[in-house]
């Protein structure tokens, strides 16, 4: 931002001196513009200014965030445009070129966009929807680690008693006959890619009295009353964390892939080389127990976006 300036006779004083100095500038470098700092100037990055965007809820928009603030500080030249809107209204925006860079999932690409049956194996997800997109000159960079889909979490004291670690375990307790009382909600209990599909892959039948229907989102109260020992959630979940719960392996891959990655508009990659590999030591650090206590840092802590995006890259060496 630039400050208005009185003219005064000192004016005469200033551009005479600046006379002087021109010759001594003049031969390469100029001055930095008002507002920025030596560094930033050496950093710069010539080119079209990157509109970064995100979906609403804290999970995109800490992705959002943390491209914003990284990119930023690399010296590519961004512009915020944080909180656009979900798929509906995000994707239009992405390949109509009113934003250049969101993050997104591949199952969502995948499922939602494409139409395509749910993948269970994250590079043939990344993949499908990778190949798909490009006739949209949409390019999907590397995907992080992270997986936000769904899981089982079981409370620590079931884990620790049954020496549960990934869901197989679990399923041979029932086999057994062991009764763990299974907390879901009525969505996932009859759709396709939700119980149908977790029993089919484990090959087994959950007992109807050890299913505890609840309204979604309170799986959680329903554990910390000890109503229930398992229970069906989103794999990023704060309160998997707070709550202190074991996230069981899902050794047979049950559930849908949802890794997320940047989606950028090809015109803007084309024009900076560097920026794929950039992002991916972004994403490279990004695993789902990380995104989870960063998603708990902001939704229980009550701490900004911006404030836990800065505090991370920082952490990481990816921000000064």
């Amino acid at each position: 931002m630039y400050m208005k300036k009185r003219l005064s006779l000192g004016i005469v004083v200033i551009m005479s001196l600046a006379l002087a100095l021109g010759g001594v500038m003049g031969c390469g470098a100029k001055a930095p513009a008002a507002g920025t700092t030596p560094a930033a100037t050496d950093t710069a990055k010539k080119g079209p200014t990157i509109k970064i965007s995100s979906k609403t809820f804290t999970e995109a928009a800490l992705l959002g965030t943390l491209s914003l603030q990284y990119l930023k500080g690399l010296g590519y030249p961004v512009e915020n445009k944080m909180g656009l809107g979900e798929l509906a209204v995000i994707r239009p925006a992405l390949t109509s070129g009113q934003i250049d860079l969101y993050w997104e999932y591949t199952g969502t690409g995948v499922i939602n966009l494409m139409k395509h049956d749910p993948v269970f194996e994250a590079q043939e997800s990344y993949k499908l929807i990778k190949e798909w997109d490009a006739k949209n000159n949409i390019v999907w960079l590397d995907y992080a680690p992270l997986d936000d889909t769904y899981g089982i979490v079981v409370r620590g004291d079931v884990a620790e008693k049954y020496k549960l670690k990934t869901i197989s375990d679990y399923v041979a307790l029932v086999k057994k006959g062991e009764s763990l009382k299974f907390v879901g909600f009525p969505e996932w209990e009859g759709r396709a890619d939700g119980l149908p599909s977790f029993e089919k892959v484990y090959d087994f039948k959950m007992p109807k009295g050890d299913f505890v229907n609840v309204a979604m989102g309170l799986n959680y109260d329903t554990l910390k009353a000890n109503k229930g020992d398992l229970a069906i959630a989103f794999t990023t979940e704060p309160r998997i964390v707070t709550d202190k719960l074991v996230m069981l392996v899902d050794d047979k891959k049950a559930f849908p892939v949802y890794n997320a990655a940047p989606v950028v508009r090809k015109e803007i990659v084309d024009a900076y080389p560097t920026l794929a590999d950039d992002l991916k030591k972004l994403s490279s650090v990004l695993d789902t127990r990380t995104i989870t206590e960063l998603n708990m840092q902001a939704d229980i802590e009550k701490k900004s976006v911006e404030e836990v995006s800065t505090t991370f890259l920082k952490s990481k060496g990816l921000l000064k």
